[in-house]
This record gives structure tokens, sequence and C-alpha cells, in this order.
């Protein structure tokens, strides 16, 4: 989307502090579409765009293919392996970073190079320096005893150094090199070990264990967070994933329990869900008024992602606005929801700084692709508590071509003009060590972003890693004007490790951060055994949303043939005005559709009026249909068409693929 464009939609933001008060105040006040519950709070100026510096890291060359022995030492003299693809892990210290290496092409044992072969976890110099062997990397993995790493699972993505040195999260596991620090040079494979991380949940302490997904270290480095995921058990049901919140334990000698070797296993488990409240939405059946609706910004979170620097708070992403998944930031102590972002595009991946004052996410920003669904500002998140978030999320990706870029923002987040500055444009700093050749640049857009990134200790660097699409997922045939030719990384790599460096900042000490209660007042605990959750929906009934300023939505709510959840939700606007500045009316409402891939069926008829002008309109009498399924298999063909219309500008939805 053009700046013009976008500057037009959120001068709301910058217009009236009211709007960020609310969403952005750790004073524990809420509000919906940012507008505030109390006392309004400060907001900063938003910063001005600084320097950066950007460099590609260097890794081990590209294996000339998988077979066994074709990475020879006329490919890598140094006989210490070739890959065929990278990704990203935080920082074990300000100049050496954590990758996961896929290895590939190593000759058979006993050659001594046999041990570079698979997923491998490895240090990366940012600096310039070099490791003892002569090479900018170090594989800290490679040639560990079996013995060491029974159980283990073979993934150690999205490794996360403890701030001991000596441990790190890595997939589900944890890298242990016990007395010393992965930078020592006594710290050799003999001395590593990996254990697994088991997520009990049988009665009797049996059995492999919960599947744990999105696993994140907490900065106390004694709690982490995950993701359970709850599929569809019915044609009635919906996607919903629950966050989790536990102790890390490590059982040197398990009793019960697959794998029964030494583990760390996740103890004083709490849900970071209520289960007294409509699970997934910030509406509330009003006690005093069974037939009101309000607003409270608290207790929700959806999909985990992270953490804040200091731990307190946990990072998600939530409907905060009709249909416009944002990243907001709960606090573990007051169960308080704040905004971070505010964009109408769509966002996932999300990393605070150490400080808690700058996030890094992966953002698709940079154009119109859901402006069609979400650019009508003032629409409360009404229809939103039917679980759509999968839904609002497809087309984010093409097949496996992702379309993230990085941004960096301010705890603030969108206001006014502001809207983050992307990391990767070369527009305020040199690019220095990338390849050359088509495709190669920093900013090419082919080059799309991965999770996770991650900030130095001293948060004055970013890494980040990106991927490139195959021939398949570009051009006409998927709804794309471009085509893709060839990666022209060495080898034809099509991943690479990527360093934003802000040039004008120093180094700051990282902040201590203490461990955090066990207990997570407000949400759910857990007990090894307990069945699967049935979460609190909003009843079936009619009821009134009252805007904060005038006017009223008329809901209506529906619940599934089992009761287990909302089936529908129609909603008619009259005069309603939430910010005193955007006024709503029409009608809307959205359906599962009771199928086998959980259809949500949308029909839209809004129209705005106020500070901006504009439309939400379905086509009719069929309205616009998409599975929550195509997130998953990264497709997008809905059925009918949804467009928005906002003060002259036309948004439509992005072709089929």
């Amino acid at each position: 989307m053009a700046r013009g464009r976008r500057g037009i939609r959120w001068l709301v933001v910058g217009a009236a502090a009211v709007l960020l008060a609310g969403a952005c105040s750790s004073s524990g006040s809420s509000g919906r579409s940012g507008h505030p519950n109390g006392a309004a709070v400060s907001i900063p100026a938003p910063p001005k765009a600084e320097p950066i510096d950007l460099a590609e890291l260097p890794v081990p060359p590209t294996a000339p293919s998988a077979s066994p022995g074709a990475c020879t030492t006329a490919v890598n003299p140094r006989g210490t392996g070739c890959i065929s693809a990278v990704s990203a892990g935080g920082f074990l210290d300000d100049r050496t970073v954590l990758a996961t290496l896929t290895y590939a092409g190593a000759p058979a044992a006993p050659d001594p190079a046999s041990v570079y072969s698979g997923s491998q976890l490895a240090m990366i110099r940012t600096d310039g320096t070099t490791f003892p062997g002569g090479a900018a990397w170090q594989c800290l993995t490679c040639g560990i005893p079996a013995a060491n790493k029974a159980g283990a699972s073979t993934s150690l993505g999205a490794a996360q150094p403890f701030s001991d040195g000596s441990r790190i999260l890595a997939g589900n596991n944890i890298v242990d090199c016990g007395q010393y620090t992965f930078t020592d040079a006594r710290c050799t494979g003999a001395a590593i070990h990996i254990y697994p991380i088991r997520w009990n949940t049988t009665a009797d302490g049996s059995g492999a264990g919960g599947l744990i997904y999105g696993i994140k270290l907490n900065p106390d480095n004694v709690h982490v967070g995950w993701n359970r995921i709850l599929f569809p058990a019915t044609a009635d049901d919906t996607f919903s994933e629950l966050a989790y919140y536990g102790r890390l334990t490590f059982d040197p000698k398990p009793a019960t329990g697959e794998p029964r070797v030494p583990r760390y296993d996740l103890t004083e488990i709490t849900g970071l869900f209520s289960a007294d409240e409509p699970f997934g939405t910030f509406l509330r059946v009003d006690p005093a008024t069974p037939t009101r609706l309000t607003y409270q910004q608290n207790h929700v979170l959806g999909e985990f992602k992270g953490w804040t620097g200091d731990g307190a708070e946990a990072l998600g992403i939530a409907d905060v606005q009709s249909d416009n998944l944002d990243h907001v930031a709960t606090s573990l102590a007051t169960g308080t929801t704040r905004r971070l972002d505010a964009d109408p595009a769509y966002s996932d991946p999300v990393t605070s700084s150490p400080d808690s004052q700058w996030t890094v996410a992966m953002d698709v920003r940079y154009h119109d692709r859901f402006s069609f669904f979400a650019a009508l500002p003032g629409v409360p998140p009404i229809t939103d508590a039917l679980p759509t978030g999968a839904a609002e999320s497809a087309g984010y990706n093409i097949h496996q071509r992702r379309l993230f870029e990085p941004y960096l923002y301010d705890r603030y987040g969108d206001r006014g003009d502001y809207h983050g500055q992307q990391l990767n444009t070369c527009a305020t700093g040199p690019c220095t060590t990338l390849a050359t050749g088509p495709g190669s640049t920093a900013d090419d857009p082919l080059w799309a972003s991965m999770a996770d990134s991650y900030f130095s200790p001293g948060a004055t660097e970013i890494v980040y890693w990106q991927t490139y699409p195959a021939a398949a997922d570009c051009g006409p045939a998927v709804g794309d004007p471009t085509t893709c030719p060839p990666s022209s990384e060495p080898g034809g790599r099509t991943s690479r490790l990527m360093l934003a460096k802000l040039t004008s900042r120093t180094p700051r000490p990282t902040p201590a951060v203490r461990p955090l209660p066990d207990t997570v007042a407000w949400g759910t605990p857990y007990r090894a055994g307990d069945p699967t959750p049935v979460l609190p929906h909003l009843p079936a009934g009619t009821y009134t949303l009252r805007g904060r300023t005038a006017g009223t939505a008329a809901v209506t709510v529906a619940e599934n043939s089992t009761k287990t959840g909302v089936l529908s939700i129609s909603v008619t606007y009259a005069n309603f005005n939430d910010d005193g500045l955007d006024v709503i009316n029409g009608t809307e409402s959205v359906q599962n559709k009771g199928t086998s891939a959980s259809d949500i069926t949308f029909h839209e008829n809004l129209a705005l009026t106020g500070r901006h002008t504009g439309t939400k309109k379905t086509s009719e009498p069929g309205g616009y249909t998409i599975s929550p399924r195509a997130v998953i298999s990264g497709t997008y063909d809905p059925v009918g068409t949804m467009t928005t219309t906002l003060d002259g500008h036309t948004y439509h939805q992005p072709g089929s693929f």
C-alpha cells in the first residue's frame, strides 16, 4: 500500500491520543479499536527513521547435491561440511548468533566429515572474526555421541540461548554443555548433551506426552510458553490454539513416560486463557444487563508468539479491530492486553527487544494484500467472536512462498504517518556484504522473511533469515505478475541469514530478569490427564453493544448443534461510533458452514462516514467463503468476493492460487 493511502486511514490514530491510550498503556486501561477505558496516557512522537546497515552472514558452502560424498574437499577444503539450508537462532553474545544448518552431501562413515549431516546447531560470527578452525562458523552438535542425545528430536530450529551461555532451547530440546559456555574451546561434542522436553498429558504419567508447538523461552530462563493446536473434531468445530505457560524442570532419571531418559519436563502449567470468559474475544456479556455486551481488553492472547524482553507479558495475535489480526501483549500478572500494532496488513512472527521498547514483526504491510478484508476503520471485533483468525490470514503465503518482510517499530506502534521502519530497504544505510546478481539484494521482495528474528543482547543488531521461492510459486498462475529466476546465492541455495545493524545505537546493558511466579491468577491451571477443555463462548442470544461515543450494534449469536461453540453471528450497526471519528452503519455476519473443511462465510454490507468514508461489501447472495485449511495448505481459493473502499480507493482480494 502506498504510504499516502495508508496515512489517510491511520490519521485516526494520530489525531486522538485516546486511540492509543487504552491499547498501549501499561497502566491497565483497556479499549476497543484502541479506544481507552480510563485515563489517557501520554504517547510520544514517533521515532524518526534510523540508519541501518545490512549484511548477509557467512555460512558453509552449498552442497552440490544431497548424494553421499557430494561435499568434497574441493567444495569445502576444511572438510567441515556443506549445507542445503540455513535458519536463524538467537544471539549467544553481541558477536555470535546461533543458526540451524541443514548439512547435505557428507561422505559415509568412518570419514571424519560424515558427522556433518542433517539438521545441526551452529554458531556464526557477526563481526568478521573467525573461530579457531579458521571459519566464521562452527558446528556445535555435529558428532555428538548417540548416548548424549538419547530421546531428543532431530529438529533444532528456533534456537534460543539461556543467559548462562551453556544451554540452548532448540526445537523441543535443551542443548547443554554443562560447566562450559558454548564459545569455550572445551565445549566439544563429547561435552554436549541434548535433552528432550516432555509435556505430560496423562494422569499416570505414561506415554510420549503432548504435542508442543512454537515453544519460546521466557527471559527469566525458568519458564516457557507454547501452543496446543485443537483441530476440528466435528464439522461444527473450528480451528483454535491454546497458549500454555510452564516451568522447565530437569529430571535426570524419570520413572514414567517416554522417552525414559534424562529430560526436561514441563511442570506447574497454566493455560493462558480464562475458563470463565468467552475464548478468543474481548466481548463479555454484562452480568448486570444480560442483553448487553461489554468490551474488556484483557485475557486474550490468540496464538502464542513469544515474550516481551522482561518476560512479564506474553505476545500473541488477536482481533482488536474487526477482521484485523494485530500483535498484542498480555500481562501474566494482571491479564491486561495491549495492542502493539494497528495496520490492516497481516503480521505474524514477532520479537521484543531486551528492554521491551522495540518490536520486530514479520509483516506484509508493504502492499495492499489484506486491505480488502481489514482496511475499514471503526468496526468493533464482534464477528471475530466466532474464531475467524485462520480465515483472516489466508493468503499471507503463496503455497510455500512467504510474503513477510521485517519491520521495526517502537512500543507505541502505528500512529499518524508512522508505520514502523522496514529493516531491509537499504534506504537509510548501506547493504555491505550481499551477494551480487539478480535476486540477491536485501530488499528484493522475492526473498521472504521467516520466523523468527532476534535482537542482540545490546539491542544494536537484529538477525533474521529469508527464503527464496520455487518458480512454481511465482507468476500469473498464482496471481502474481512477477516471475522467479533461480536464486543467485552460491550453489542456488534458497535460504540466507541476514543481519541488520542499527548503526546509530550504542549497546545497552541487558536488563536482568528475575524468575517469574509459577502461577498465572487469571489463567486456567492444567493437570495432567485433564480432558481437552471445552472453551467458553458467547452464548446464543440477542445483545446490544453500545458505541463509546454514540450508536449501537444489535448482535445475534447462534450456537452450533452441540452447543460447544458459536455457529454464526450477525450484526446491525446504527450510527455506531466508537472513537468520535468514524461512524458505521449497515450489516455484517459470519457463519461456520458446518462442512468438513470448517468453511467460514462472511456477508458484509457496511458504510463508513465521518473522518473517513468507505464501504465493505461481499458478493451476494452467496457472500465470501474461505476455508481455514487454506492456511495449512498454502492455497487461497475463496468462493465469492469481498471488496473494501476507503477514501476513494478500492481494495480487491488477491487472485486465487
